[in-house]
């Protein structure tokens, strides 16, 4: 009976019972009278789970109804049931792991905890598991049948009721096969010996293969598959079952020796596996072979004087078998060989001739066309045999001409051409030769005699006659002339017989002697005639043969003979270049007066190059080359017929005109291949300069960039400077190839290139750069040291500046390698430690600029998870009150991982014992608690909880750990124990059975029983139950410690009270330490070359002893190749010599040191970082090094070239000097640094034009020292430095004034020491229109001159002779010929007067008389006049019977001004002899001089108006403009003053003379002033022209103005003012004025030799508004360097800028003015007094120079100082702005506002003829003062007449100076080279002087006067 539970009820009336009664169910369930419900039988759960019943209550009277809901509740009382299962289970043992094996299911009819199901497994050995939810066995590690083929398993299916129930079922998992094992062959190689003569079928061997499979996967089957040799049937059959080889076919040992059988074993699984085997059969050797003979049957053959003795053949006898030849003597096999000997013959005769002699005959002619003709027969004999006697035949002819041939049969062939004339008779060598060895010959004579043949025509001995007959002598029979042919042929082949062609009435010609005679008296020929007759001459020979030849016959009347003479006196043809052989010049003409004169044309220069025929024309032999000369003189002489004979001259000149035929070239010796530095914003490679040798536009180059990279590079067109255009970038481009393309003007254009190599020099530009920012590594926790990661960065530099190193910031555990960037982990990483690194890596370059990048390097540490958690304690136990609540913490379970905290990354799960669900357990932190309030207990009940705590790791990790929880009643008391871990002191491993552990002890009122309930299952603890001391029972194992255990402390009187405590004993592990080194990076240094050489000695420390304190060293990574270590002593050693060249220099190797502990042996690591020493191992090896080449008389310093010497060592090893050894002389020498090739002394071409140079390279700065040599060759490249030299000083020479015509004179010789062009050589006559006309240089390349007309006059003639050079400047020298003339001549005209002038007005037209030449006596002569020069443009008509000379054209002034006219007089020519004397003598020729008089004509401006802008700051005489004007008239008419038009202000002047307006005073003054400028000719009518300048001030202040100060002279500056002007402007970025140039800042016309010069600027914005000076000097010294550099480029040379700070003034400003004040009245009273002196004192002497000037002026000729009418012009004045040309009409004149000019001439006599023209420097005033006149045709520019005739002294003048110049320009242009062949006559100086300093009484203030000696000088003022 079980009471369930009361019904409460209320009676009314308490005296009154009541009745209660169940109404439903009463069978199971029953009501007392108090309510109480009592079951009458037992409640199942599992039939029923609640039951409703009625119960009733009455008291008799009343009655009341209750419904009671009772509610069944479960236990446990049914175990779970499985349903049901196979007993056995197949699986394939292929299996995957993870699939399911089996699944089970078990049922609990139970419910709630009391039915949860849960399965464990046992069996399995590991290889399966169970789901203990699923009940999914499933497998977890593969199964292999071979090792374990079946598997016992129990599955045990677990209520979580209390107490729980379970069930068990018992099943065998059989594991299938799988073919997955081959068979195996017990062997790897068989090998068998076998007789060649055993029997087919023999059985060689078994094999046998096992296979651990089953079943048809473990039966096999046996195959041969292959076999070595291979043969056409198998050498042994394999049993397919057995594996039984058996022999198949005969063996043989001489065949085969050995075979090779591969046996494969294959299973029948499927699919089938199989494994073979070698099996290796030796064939034994067996004697079944005879003896053998090479061949059967030996044919011998011997020499017939062979030598008694001599072997005569050796045989060869082989064996198949291993015995000798000669086989065993008894019962041995044999053989036989047949032996034929054969005696052969001997080349011991020679061949022998029948029949001698051999002579023959055949006719001439030629058989190479027909065939050959059989001459005759030889023959001979040789008693040999066989080739020894086959004789072979060779027909020889001493001088090489053979026209025969022999056959080998002896016949003679003649097969050439034969030509009697030539050769009648041939002497041949036979030679009869055997073929036999050594050879044999015999030789003899064949004579051929050559038969004449008809094969020669006669031949004339002239192809043309001719004869002159006079009509009126003619008688018939008279002979006229004989004609002569002769005939080369013999015999009646070369009688000769004469005939006409056709048939002549006046002549016959003799048969036989050719004499041809009048046949007539000629009485009808009535006029001059002309018959040509045509006589045949013939042979007699057969065929007859005939040649014919010309008779002219000159039949004349009239003979009237006047001479000869050409139609020209001179000829002028031009002819293109490189036209054919023969091309027609022109043609010239001689006139006779009879048609019988004939003319014949020759040439008396140049006959290599141009030749003229009988009509006179002229053709050129050769293909004429302009470039190798342009211009040919010929004379042609004409020589008549006339007996004697007359001739007559005339001058051809032969201009070659230029065709484009020369391509441009570019010099070999430039250099090709250029470097420049990137980053530079223009750089200059210089000029690349071709040459055409062409002239003119064929000449005029075009330079062109074939492709200028995108505008990179720009070539200027015309100078063909290369320059670029933006900075190169050598990361973008590293090279470039620039093809330069020349091409010239001409048609067709001819073009060259140049292709130039620009490698592009790298600048430190560019940082390395990471290829990532960050990197992410992940390394497992524990790795030895290795390494982790190779990181990369990149540098877009190259070479040095493109090495990166690499290194970590900060000291971590990780070494990066320096060069090669690999990440290293210096000691194992530990995830419990740290799980993440992070590291800065920076990458670097090492020099200087220092450009990085720094990435980071994220190190993740993969954690092993290595254990599951740990739990604190190996069990819990906890006792609770039964008046405990839901939610209270019953125990914290705590777990950790590795080196984790509690609970950190594990999870926690109540895995069994809460089967009511009382429990439940916080995943994170494993803390259990309550669900639910616990239920009054009178009894202890006890809970067993197993918690398991999963880590999470991969694979996750699982432990579990039991936690007894006890209820007990509220008032029940439990044991509670001292300690609830007991850790007592580590135990020594050595500790002995017995020994004390620990005494735990409780605190309860009831004595206890001690026990140890777990923890101990091996038994090493034992308890004192009563004490509770524990002990050890056994020896220790260290490696099983630390053990956890439980002890229990057990109320002696009631067993279910008792507590629970953990006791963890631990072992002192004698190796618990790990080997430690003292750093985990070391670094060492290796000796290149070094051979096993100690490094370093490793030692590491562990603190643990004995054996596990025992280290041993070993490699862990490294070059293990290289280096070893003792494993003892830790000593590193490196095995083999390693080379710092071949790299790497540093090697980076692991070191462990390893205990010897058991059972695990620790180990510790270091790193160690082996630097490689470079020892001076390597010489030093030179680039390769082009031909160098420099221009003579480079400058010292010039660099030539560079010669680079590499060392592969590094450091001082690799440090080179260079040193010049030889070959250089004193020329050149080296920087010993960086190997720059300098020119020490300037080279001489002329001394020395090729160097061979030896450098040398040493290493010196360590031993040993090594060194190199290399030579460079250098050519020096020849400039024109050298005149030619002529042979002699002067040369003598007689010669007639009568000459024939090119008569050699002399031959002068000239030497250049120059080369090439500059030594070319070529030679004029200097004209002085006296004697130079009569002369001519038959060649301009030689020296030879040679006559063209009769002299003029005897007595001595100095002629002279220049000698110019082709050079660059041409340089020249002259000589003076003095040439002694004879007088010869027969009667001559003479003139009245030899020098005459006269004058004639422009514009008079055309036929105006000029003058009238007439002879001073004609002594009854006919006189002829003729112009002989001066008439070349045809201006004038001479009549040359009256001699009146008239102009042919209107005659214009300004076109020439001046005629000279040379006329010659002679008599009319009547007779030959009279011609021949005619020519030019002193006496017969006249010079007229016509001056053409100006008509005054209106000047011009070049422009019309101007335009300019100046500051108002500007100083006095500031330079504004220059205005020019031009006006074509000379003298007064063509003199031009300027003047301002109606200027009334005073801001502006200007000066009359050059036409310069400059600044009077515009201080102040702004706006615009427009000026209006005349200028006025000086002629009568004085005509005048204007033009319109507009002058706009802008503002400004002296405050504006700054003061550059430059380190250059002033004149330089001054030319290179606009440069200096652009420079600035471009760098400042404002438009800048120059305003004033000084050398001197305290007096401005002091123009000081110093080499500093102050320049003043103001700047101006683009508003016209002056920049303040502080903002100019800011700017400018921001641009300082810039603008420095850019005027190195203009100055050519280092230049020094700076601005001039003006220093503080301490006085006061009115105390300045005041000094200022009392100077200026000072200095105007001084001048007042000086002025009254000085004015009458130079006018005194004004005075006296007018008259002294007109003095001079009578006896100087000077063009540039006189008119026509000889009054002084063109004299210059000079003011302090340079010299300026001033007219001056009348020396009265100068007086007129001339207060302070002054002209000074120092009269000096100049008799030396040769007057040099001073060189200025301005080009248009070179023009002005110096009128050059055209240039003849082979001679050198000369002088003009009036310099060469009249002038004696010359006035010179100072050019003007640029514009901007405030000073004269002392300089004159010098181009630095010796005059040579001149000097200077005295000159006059006129200047003005330029302050009243200078001494008023000085009267000459400069003169240059004559040096005798050489050369030029000029005497400085």
């Amino acid at each position: 009976m079980l009471c369930l539970t009361q019904v409460e009820f209320v009676s009314v009336d308490p005296h009154i019972p009541v009745t209660l009664q169940v109404l439903t169910e009463s069978d199971i369930f029953d009501v007392d009278i108090n309510g109480t419900i009592w079951t009458k039988t037992k409640l199942d759960y599992e039939s029923q789970k609640s039951h409703e019943i009625n119960v009733s209550l009455t008291d008799g009277k009343t009655i009341d109804y209750a419904a009671v809901f009772i509610k069944v509740t479960d236990i446990n009382d049914n175990s779970p049931v499985f349903s049901a299962i196979n007993a056995t289970i197949n699986v394939l043992e292929s299996m995957q792991v993870g699939a399911t094996v089996l699944s089970v299911s078990a049922a609990d009819a139970d419910d709630g905890f009391n039915g949860l199901v849960s399965y464990t497994l046992k069996g399995g050995e590991g290889k399966m598991d169970v789901d203990s939810a699923a009940g999914l066995i499933v497998l977890r590690r593969e199964l292999d049948r071979e090792t374990q083929a079946f598997y016992n398993l129990t599955v045990i299916a677990s209520d979580q009721g209390q107490p729980a129930l379970s069930a068990v079922v018992n099943f065998t998992i059989f594991v299938d096969d799988v073919n997955d094992n081959p068979p195996t062959f017990p062997l790897g190689r068989y090998q068998v010996n076998v007789s060649e003569d055993e029997m087919i079928g023999t059985v060689l061997l078994t094999v046998s293969a096992m296979d651990l499979d089953s079943g048809a996967n473990a039966r096999v089957k046996y195959r041969i598959i292959s076999q070595l040799p291979q043969t056409s049937l198998p050498m042994v059959l394999v049993n397919s079952t057995t594996g039984q080889l058996t022999l198949s076919q005969q063996l043989d040992y001489e065949t085969v020796k050995l075979f090779e059988v591969r046996v494969q074993a294959s299973d029948e699984g499927l699919p089938s596996l199989n494994t073979s085997v070698l099996v290796v059969i030796h064939v034994l050797d067996v004697n079944d072979n005879p003896p053998e003979f090479s061949q059967a049957v030996y044919n011998i053959f011997v020499l017939e004087n062979i030598q008694k003795g001599s072997l005569i053949y050796a045989l060869n006898v082989t064996d198949k078998d291993q015995v000798w030849a000669v086989d065993a003597e008894m019962e041995g096999l044999n053989s036989s060989a047949l032996i034929d000997i054969t005696v052969l013959d001997v080349n011991d005769n020679n061949p022998e001739f029948q029949m001698q002699p051999f002579n023959f005959t055949t006719p001439e002619g030629d058989y190479t066309l027909d065939a050959p003709t059989v001459v005759g027969h030889v023959a001979a004999t040789d008693l040999d045999e066989g080739e020894n006697a086959h004789i072979a035949f060779h027909l020889v002819a001493e001088d090489g001409k053979n026209p025969f041939s022999i056959q080998q049969n002896g016949t003679i062939l003649a097969n050439g051409f034969m030509d009697r004339e030539i050769k009648e008779k041939y002497e041949l060598l036979l030679v009869a030769s055997d073929n036999g060895v050594p050879q044999r010959q015999n030789f003899t004579y064949v004579t051929i005699s050559v038969l004449d043949v008809n094969d020669n025509p006669p031949q004339f001995t002239k192809t043309q006659y001719s004869a002159n007959i006079h009509v009126a002598t003619a008688k018939e029979g008279v002979s006229v002339l004989s004609v002569s042919a002769t005939d080369r042929d013999l015999e009646n082949n070369s009688l000769i017989s004469y005939s006409f062609m056709n048939h002549s009435d006046d002549f016959s010609v003799n048969k036989l002697t050719g004499e041809i005679t009048l046949a007539s008296n000629l009485a009808h020929i009535t006029s001059d005639t002309v018959i040509t007759l045509t006589v045949i001459a013939t042979d007699h020979g057969v065929p007859q043969l005939t040649s014919n030849a010309s008779v002219i016959l000159y039949l004349l009347v009239n003979d009237t003979d006047f001479g000869l003479t050409f139609e020209s006196s001179s000829y002028e043809f031009s002819i293109l270049e490189q036209q054919p052989v023969t091309t027609a010049v022109g043609s010239v003409k001689a006139l006779t007066g009879s048609i019988a004169i004939r003319v014949i044309y020759s040439l008396k220069s140049y006959t290599d190059k141009f030749s003229v025929n009988d009509q006179g024309n002229i053709m050129t032999l050769v293909s004429l080359d302009r470039e190798e000369q342009d211009l040919y003189s010929i004379i042609v002489e004409a020589v008549d017929s006339a007996v004697p004979p007359s001739s007559a001259v005339s001058l051809v000149t032969i201009i070659v005109n230029d065709t484009n035929d020369n391509s441009p070239v570019f010099s070999t010796l430039i250099q090709t291949k250029r470097s420049a530095p990137e980053n530079e914003d223009t750089i200059d490679f210089g000029i690349f300069s071709a040459v055409d040798q062409d002239v003119g536009v064929n000449a005029l180059l075009n330079y062109s960039l074939e492709n200028d990279f995108a505008g990179t590079f720009h070539i200027n067109s015309s100078t063909a400077r290369l320059t670029t255009k933006r900075a190169l970038d050598r990361e973008m481009v590293d090279s470039y190839e620039l093809k330069i393309m020349a091409t010239d003007s001409g048609i067709p254009k001819q073009s060259a290139s140049l292709v130039l190599s620009v490698t592009v020099e790298d600048v430190n530009d560019n940082p390395p750069v990471f290829l990532q920012k960050s990197f992410n590594v992940t390394v497992k926790e524990n790795e030895p040291p290795s390494v982790i990661l190779n990181v990369t960065a990149t540098d877009k530099d190259t070479g040095y500046n493109a090495v990166i190193h690499y290194a970590i910031t900060e000291a971590t555990s990780f070494y990066v390698g320096e060069l090669s960037g690999h990440i290293t982990i210096l000691q194992p990483l530990d995830y419990e430690n740290c799980a993440q690194h992070t590291i800065v890596l920076k990458a670097f370059n090492p020099g200087d600029p220092h450009f990085q990048d720094t990435a980071n390097v994220t190190v993740n540490v993969e954690d092993v998870n290595e254990e599951g958690p740990k739990f604190e304690r190996p069990s819990y136990y906890k006792i609770l009150r039964d008046n405990s609540t839901a939610g209270m913490m019953v125990i914290d379970i705590n777990a950790t991982d590795e080196s984790k905290g509690f609970d950190e990354g594990i999870y926690y799960n109540l895995t069994g014992g809460n089967f009511e669900g009382l429990f439940k357990i916080s995943s994170t932190l494993g803390q259990i608690t309550l669900t639910r309030d616990t239920v009054k207990q009178t009894t202890t009940v006890q809970y067993s909880l197993m918690v398991t705590a999963t880590d999470s790791g991969l694979p996750p990790l699982s432990t579990s750990v039991k936690v007894s929880v006890m209820i007990a009643p509220i008032n029940t008391s439990f044991p509670v124990f001292s300690a609830d871990v007991y850790q007592p002191d580590a135990l020594s491993e050595k500790a002995l059975p017995g020994t004390f552990v620990v005494q735990i002890s409780v605190l309860y009122k009831s004595p206890v029983i001690y026990s140890i309930i777990s923890g101990n299952e091996k038994g090493y603890f034992s308890i004192d139950q009563f004490s509770g001391i524990i002990r050890t029972t056994k020896n220790l194992t260290v490696e099983e410690f630390p053990i956890p255990f439980i002890v229990q402390a057990i109320d002696s009187s009631e067993p279910n009270i008792y507590s629970q405590a953990s006791v963890k004993v631990t072992v002192i592990d004698e190796n618990d330490f790990p080997p430690v080194f003292p750093s985990s990076l070391l670094e060492a240094t290796l000796q290149e070359n070094s051979t096993s050489t100690q490094i370093i000695q490793m030692k590491a420390q562990d603190n643990d002893t004995g054996r596990n304190g025992f280290l041993t060293y070993g490699i862990l990574s490294g070059d293990r190749q290289k280096f070893r270590i003792d494993e003892a002593t830790g000593i590193l050693y490196s095995t083999v010599p390693v080379d710092y060249e071949e790299g790497p220099t540093k090697y980076q190797v692991v070191i462990y040191a390893e205990d010897n502990g058991i059972p695990e042996k620790k180990r510790g690591y270091c790193t160690v970082i082996i630097n490689i020493i470079d020892i001076n191992d390597c010489p030093p090896v030179f680039d390769p090094v082009n031909m160098l080449s420099v221009m003579e008389n480079a400058p010292v310093g010039f660099i030539v070239g560079k010669v680079t010497a590499t060392d592969r060592d590094e450091g001082d090893n690799a440090f080179v000097l260079y040193n010049l050894i030889g070959g250089g002389g004193n020329i050149f020498e080296i920087d010993e640094v960086h190997g720059n090739i300098k020119i020490k002394n300037s080279p001489d071409y002329e001394t020395l034009n090729r160097y061979i140079l030896t450098v040398n390279a040493c290493n010196n700065k360590s031993a040993p020292f090594y060194q190199a040599n290399t030579t460079v060759t250098v050519v020096v490249t020849d400039i024109n430095d050298n005149a030619p030299e002529f042979t002699q000083d002067s040369y003598h020479e007689e010669i007639s004034m009568i000459n024939p015509v090119a008569a050699h004179v002399i031959t002068v010789k000239a030497i250049d020491k120059d080369q090439g062009e500059n030594a070319l050589i070529e030679y004029y006559i200097l004209p002085d229109f006296s004697f130079s006309q009569f002369f001519l240089i038959e060649d301009i390349n030689e020296g030879k001159i040679i006559t063209i007309g009769n002299l003029s006059k005897p007595g001595e003639i100095p002629l002279r002779i220049i000698a110019k050079d082709r050079g660059s400047p041409p340089l020249n020298s002259t000589a003076l010929i003095k040439l002694n003339v004879l007088d010869n001549r027969p009667f001559v005209p003479q003139f009245n007067q030899t020098d005459i002038s006269t004058t004639v007005m422009e514009d008079t037209g055309a036929a105006h008389l000029v003058y009238t030449f007439a002879v001073m006596e004609a002594l009854g002569r006919q006189i002829d006049y003729k112009i002989v020069s001066g008439n070349e443009r045809a201006h004038f008509i001479l009549d040359t019977k009256s001699g009146q000379l008239k102009t042919a054209i209107n005659l214009n002034y300004e076109e020439i001004s001046q005629y000279t006219i040379t006329v010659e007089a002679n008599e009319s020519p009547s007779s030959v002899t009279q011609d021949l004397y005619s020519g030019l003598f002193s006496q017969n020729v006249a010079r007229l001089t016509i001056l053409v008089q100006d008509v005054n004509e209106k000047p011009a401006f070049l422009n019309s108006s101007y335009s300019v802008r100046i500051l108002n700051s500007v100083p006095y005489k500031f330079p504004v403009v220059k205005v020019q004007a031009t006006d074509p008239d000379s003298g007064d008419n063509g003199f031009l003053l300027y003047s301002l038009v109606n200027h009334q202000t005073n801001e502006f002047d200007i000066d009359e003379n050059t036409g310069q307006i400059y600044t009077v005073s515009v201080t102040g003054k702004t706006g615009s002033f427009p000026l209006q400028v005349e200028a006025a000719d000086q002629g009568g009518k004085g005509l005048v022209t204007q033009a319109t300048v507009d002058v706009t001030i802008d503002p400004s202040s002296n405050d504006n103005i700054v003061v550059l100060v430059l380190s250059q002279k002033i004149n330089i500056v001054e030319r290179n003012i606009p440069e200096l002007k652009r420079v600035l402007e471009g760098k400042l970025e404002w438009t800048v004025y120059i305003i004033d140039v000084l050398s001197n800042t305290v007096d401005r016309r002091i123009r000081e030799s110093t080499d500093v010069t102050h320049v003043k600027i103001v700047a101006v914005d683009q508003a016209a508004q002056a920049i303040p000076a502080e903002h100019v000097k800011r700017k400018f010294k921001e641009q300082e360097m810039v603008i420095q550099t850019e005027l190195e480029k203009i100055f050519g040379t280092s230049v020094s800028v700076a601005v001039e700070e003006t220093p503080v003034d301490s006085m006061s400003s009115e105390l300045i003015a005041t000094i200022i004040l009392s100077i200026l009245l000072g200095c105007i009273l001084i001048a007042f007094v000086t002025y009254t002196f000085v004015t009458r004192k130079r006018n005194a002497k004004l005075q006296l120079l007018v008259n002294e000037h007109n003095e001079i002026n009578r006896n100087i000729g000077n063009p540039y100082a006189t008119d026509s009418d000889a009054s002084p012009q063109n004299l210059r004045k000079q003011d302090d702005k340079g010299a300026k040309v001033m007219e001056v009409k009348d020396m009265e004149n100068i007086n007129k506002n001339n207060d302070e000019k002054e002209i000074l001439v120092e009269k000096q006599k100049c008799d030396d003829p040769d007057i040099l023209l001073l060189d200025v420097k301005n080009e248009h005033e070179e023009n002005v003062a110096l009128k050059e006149t055209t240039e003849p045709n082979n001679v050198a520019p000369q002088l003009t007449t009036e310099a060469v005739t009249n002038q004696t002294c010359f006035l010179t003048e100072t050019n003007d100076g640029p514009g901007f110049s405030l000073s004269p320009d002392p300089t004159m242009r010098n181009n630095g080279k010796e005059l040579k062949g001149v000097r200077f006559s005295e000159v006059a100086i006129i200047l003005e002087p330029e302050t009243e300093q200078n001494d008023p009484d000085l009267d000459i203030l400069a003169a240059l006067t004559e040096r005798e000696d050489e050369g030029p000088h000029i005497s400085a003022l």
